[in-house]
């Protein structure tokens, strides 16, 4: 019952942004193992890419480390379990603490500047690139391999 309460809560405040599964699909199309690292526990972030049908290779949530963003423990284990190294990952995230872990892991820090973002505080912490909207990002990636 408890998990079925966090889950509708967690899940009630959560938006699917225009063009995320599109984005999701056509890296998974090119073969790119997707990851996501979350402060939410992993059943949760495991049941909304679920209903959402995304297509998400490993999922690391908050019981699965023991530091959490900005320290890179979350994005090592994510890269370990998907057999990535560095140089071939890139995070994509809309908090200065997202940049903060990815340059501790040593990989590519892509800021998301649409939703509910501290802009302000995401600029500050100069991430490799940032993006206004999915479709800015989406053209970027299209363009641009590790």
């Amino acid at each position: 019952m408890l998990r079925c309460a966090w889950s509708a809560l967690t899940n009630a405040g959560s938006v699917v942004y225009d063009g995320i599964h599109d984005l999701l699909a056509e890296l998974h199309g090119r073969g790119q193992k997707l990851a996501i690292v979350t402060k939410s526990p992993d059943m949760v972030a495991k049941a909304f890419i679920r209903q959402h049908r995304w297509p998400i290779d490993i999922v690391v949530g908050y019981h699965q480390v023991s530091r959490r963003k900005p320290d890179p423990e979350g994005l090592l284990l994510a890269m370990k379990q998907g057999g990535a190294s560095p140089g071939s990952t890139f995070h994509v995230g809309d908090q200065a603490q997202d940049t903060e872990a990815s340059r501790a892991a040593g990989v590519v820090a892509l800021g998301s500047a649409w939703g509910i973002v501290d802009t302000a505080e995401l600029i500050a912490s100069a991430p490799d690139g940032l993006f206004p909207s999915v479709a800015a990002l989406r053209e970027f990636l299209s363009e641009n391999t590790l």
